[in-house]
Formats: structure tokens, sequence, C-alpha cells
């Protein structure tokens, strides 16, 4: 493999420091003083939001809230990870979720996730109730009342109070169901999915004439919120869709007449964390990477109302079946483009008949907006190691892949071997389509719409190299081209996208080449301008030598 591709350090993952709970992660972060506890009582509407939005976008310590509003004896916190102000650790959050040094690089993580992730799976370490800590408090039937967890409204314009904002959403297909041949489940009788899609509490859309807040001044006073004629505290709406592995298994329930059992996990460690959004194939149970990755068998106990098995140390546990014949409305909820829809929908209702958690509790939330925040961080690192992993696979000469944060989730930049012609003899369109096939005909061709294909010197985490590259290497002539054959449209949220697409789930999806077009193809790039690339060797030593020396600081 080319040298210039490979500059950065082979770390292995060390699963004794990965923090074996949402709780200890809180508690390691804290120490390095990248988490700040509030003691203040906060109000979880608008406030909470606002105070988490902040600390996003000023790169400030993660906030934890020892106390909320109508929520006596729980906290909430930002879920994690989040970018680090320390100009040499910025991606320390994300580091240490993965048991990995603070100084580590984006893509020296994502080499060590995914070579952890490979490695062979473990049986789930069954603890009995009275052992685990999700176990410690009980609302069972009518003691179920949701509305005294910290349930925010986080966006102004919000179409309710999303408690799932960070979870796992868990379900397990009917009993005989048929399992394919390729399926790679821990029961081989049934395939259990775990999934990071949003819920809220039903009926809970403020009343209030509250329109979303004008851009850019921000509105002089905040209105009171008003529960919706539907609200309930045992009555929770999410989305179950049908392209998604959570809304697959909803739909063999509803073919089979039944309303479908499901767990949503409120803090779970950050082994499961790590593969809410890597969206693996259809029955392949996400626990069986989780165990990969952590090096041994997660530590599991079985629901109180259902046969699904959930993380030990999770947090908060909400246990309930889904209506296959009763919708109720969801949204519009703020998501990770980093805009406000006004669109709502009717969605399947789903009763909750049973809450456990721990002492103190703790509610994770994402707060989705512009760039770059946890949401983006967790979603676009997840998507770009499953979609290497398929490149990989597929023979091509792809070097590795990223989705940058700041392009929320809406780019997916792929480096390849400069000597890709000579290895595929494929041409310019020909190598794209490959490409573009491999992504698109994929489950995980359902994250992002925008391709964007670069040679070896475009680091594809590195933005400034990636926006030059685009800007002044892709012909928008010979360089651009779509795919209307493939059945996605990428995420669905994309703001510009129109009626017709929408309603198709298909379509918009593009690949922007910054290889040299076809008539080039085999001819020397041109000279780079930069001072690792223009300048004698010697000649850089000395200055770097020197640097400091002078006054520069580090060089």
């Amino acid at each position: 493999m080319p040298d210039a591709a490979f500059k950065r350090r082979k770390l292995k993952i060390n699963t004794k420091k990965i923090p074996k709970s949402y709780r200890e992660y809180l508690e390691r972060l804290a120490k390095l003083g990248e988490v700040v506890a509030i003691d203040d009582e906060v109000d979880w509407y608008l406030e909470m939001g606002a105070i988490l939005r902040h600390a996003c976008e000023t790169h400030s310590p993660m906030p934890l809230f020892n106390k909320v509003k109508d929520a006596p004896g729980f906290r909430a916190a930002e879920m994690g990870p989040t970018v680090s102000a320390d100009p040499d650790k910025p991606w320390q959050r994300l580091a240490i979720m993965l048991g990995l040094p603070e100084d580590t690089k984006l893509l020296e993580i994502q080499d060590a996730f995914i070579e952890a992730i490979g490695g062979e799976p473990y049986d789930p370490k069954l603890v009995p109730a009275s052992e685990a800590p999700c176990k410690q408090n009980k609302w069972l039937g009518d003691e179920v009342d949701l509305t005294k967890i910290p349930a925010p409204i986080l966006h102004d314009g919000d179409g309710g109070r999303y408690f799932q904002t960070a979870g796992a959403i868990m379900v397990r297909t009917p009993p005989g169901q048929e399992v394919p041949p390729d399926s790679y489940t821990v029961d081989p009788k049934s395939w259990t999915n775990w999934s990071f899609s949003r819920a809220m509490i039903a009926g809970s859309r403020p009343q209030a004439n509250t329109p979303p807040t004008p851009n850019p001044d921000p509105r002089p006073g905040s209105v009171p919120w008003v529960p919706g004629p539907h609200y309930s505290k045992n009555e929770v709406v999410g989305l179950w869709l049908p392209f998604q592995h959570n809304g697959m298994i909803y739909n063999m329930w509803k073919d089979k007449g039944k309303d479908c059992p499901f767990v949503i996990a409120l803090g779970v460690p950050p082994a499961v964390t790590m593969l809410l959004s890597a969206a693996p194939p259809a029955w392949h149970d996400e626990y069986l990477y989780a165990s990969s990755f952590l090096g041994q068998g997660l530590e599991m106990v079985k629901a109180e109302t259902c046969d699904i098995l959930v993380p030990a140390e999770c947090e908060i546990i909400i246990e309930g079946v889904v209506s296959i014949g009763e919708s109720v409305v969801e949204g519009p909820f703020g998501e990770f483009p980093g805009y406000l829809s006004n669109e709502s929908g009717l969605e399947p209702l789903a009763k909750i008949h049973c809450i456990t958690f721990r002492d103190q509790a703790i509610l994770p939330i994402c707060i989705p907006g512009i760039p770059i925040d946890s949401t983006l961080m967790l979603g676009c690192f997840s998507l770009s190691a499953t979609a290497r992993l398929f490149f990989e696979r597929s023979g091509l000469p792809v070097i590795d892949c990223f989705s940058p944060f700041e392009a929320s989730s809406h780019w997916l930049v792929i480096r390849v071997r400069d000597d890709w012609h000579k290895l595929t003899g494929m041409t310019v369109k020909g190598f794209i389509d490959a490409l573009a096939e491999v992504f698109w005909t994929h489950h995980i061709g359902k994250t992002t719409a925008k391709l964007i294909v670069v040679g070896e010197d475009i680091p594809p985490d590195d933005i400034d190299k990636v926006a030059w590259a685009l800007a002044t290497r892709n012909n928008p002539v010979e360089g651009v081209f779509h795919y209307p054959q493939y059945d996605s449209d990428g995420t669905g949220l994309q703001i510009y996208l129109d009626v017709a697409t929408k309603l198709r789930g298909r379509g918009g999806l593009v690949a922007y080449s910054c290889l040299q077009i076809q008539q080039q193809v085999n001819q020397p790039l041109e000279q780079v301008l930069s001072f690792a690339t223009n300048y004698p060797l010697p000649l850089q030593q000395k200055i770097l030598e020197k640097w400091h020396q002078w006054g520069f600081g580090p060089g």
C-alpha cells in the first residue's frame, strides 16, 4: 500500500480501558475536565437543550445536569462524544470511549475499531436481576410515569418531549419467523436488532402558539409549555420506518397480527453505543459485534416483560409494545442536518408497561444541530467504518473512507490508490460506478447521498484538504455521476429533496470524482504547492528544528 496513506500510528484497542458503563465514561471524562456538573435546577423545556447546544458549538466540556425540574432522583447529561477544546486532543472523548490514548487521531481510531469488531464474538454473560444495576428501581403497570424522567424539549419548535435521542431501541423477531441461512445472531432462532432512532412522550407537543424562533434573532422571552390533549405518562411514539431494521421487525409482528414488544435501553455501555449507528446487514445482531469489540461477553439481564436481553449496566430500561393498529402524531424534531422541519406524521403508538432504572439514573442526550455534535460524531464515525469494510471486501483499491463531521453525514469521502487504473483496468466512470454500486446496494447506503472520491494525498478526515480537492480537482461535466437506479435517497432528511423524491424514497444520489479525468489518466498530477511537497527535505528539517526557537510555537 502507498506510504503516503499510512502516516499514522497503528494502535490496538485496550479492552481493559474501555469504560464498562456510560456512568464510568462520564466519570473518566470528568477527571480530565471534560465534563462539568451543573447543580442548579435546570428546566427540561428548552433550557437543557440550549446549554447542551452551546456546549457543542463552543467545544466546552460535556454538561451533566444533577437537578432537573419535575424529575427528582434523575439526572441527565450529554451522551458524548463531542469535540474537546484541547487542540492536541480534539477527539479524546471518542478515543476514551474506545479505550484508546487521548491524543488518537480520527483515522487511527477507525483503524483500531475496524480491527476490533472483526474479532471473534462472545456469548452474553447472564447476570441475575438482583445484581444488575439497571434493576435497582422498578415502575410496573400504573406506576409507570414517563413525565418523571427528565425528557426534554430540546429545540424551540420540537414536537414533543424526546426522552430517546441517545439510547438503543431493541427489538426481536417474532417466534417462528424464518431465519435465513446467512444470519449472524446470538440465538439461531431469532434476530435481535439494536438501533438508534428518536422517540417522544406521546401528546407532549407544546400547544401554546410558539412558532420556531425566527432567524437570526433569538426570541426575547420564553412561552410557557402547555401539554397536548393526548399527553400520557405511559405512551410514547417513535419511528419504525420500513427500510430500517427495527421497522422490518415491527412489520414481521404486524404480519402476524400481534403488537411488537420492544425495549429502549438508555445509558448503554460504550461498547454498545459504538454499534448503534454502524448499520450492519439485516439478520446480524449488533450484540455480536459489540462483544468482538469488547473482547468478551457483555453482562446482560433479561427484560421484565419480554425475552429481550439488555445490558446490565444501563441507566434506564423502558419496556413496552408497539401497536400495529393505533397511531399518533410524531414530530417534528430538529435533526442532524442542522435544520428543524415543520413536518410531522402519524407513527405507531407504543404503550409502556415497565421502567427499571439505576439509583440517581442519568438520561443521556444527543442534541442534533449544526456540526459538530455527538449525533454526528457517532453516526459519521460508525457509517465510515462500516462502509470501509464493504469497500475492502469488494477488492477495489480503496485505502480508507470517512464521513466528515462538518458535512453532517451528507458526504462520504473515499480515498483510493493513485494506481487504481493500473490495478483495475477500468475507466474513470467504470471505477466510480463500481464504488457507487458497493455503497448504495447495501443497507449502509441509506446513510448518505453524496460520494467524493479522492486520491492518495487527500486524507478523508481532513475537511480542509477535502474541500480543496473538491473545488480544484472535480470536473463539473466529466467528474459528476448520478445514480437514480439505486433504491436510496440517502437519509431522506436532506432539506433540498423535492416532494417526488421523498415519496419515492429514491433519487438524488451523486458521486464526485476528484481523480484525473479520463484523458489525463496515468499522467502525473500537477505539483502540489505545500511545505511538505514543494521544498527539499533537508530545508524542511532545518526550518522545523529552529521553528520553536524562533518563537513560532509547535511546528
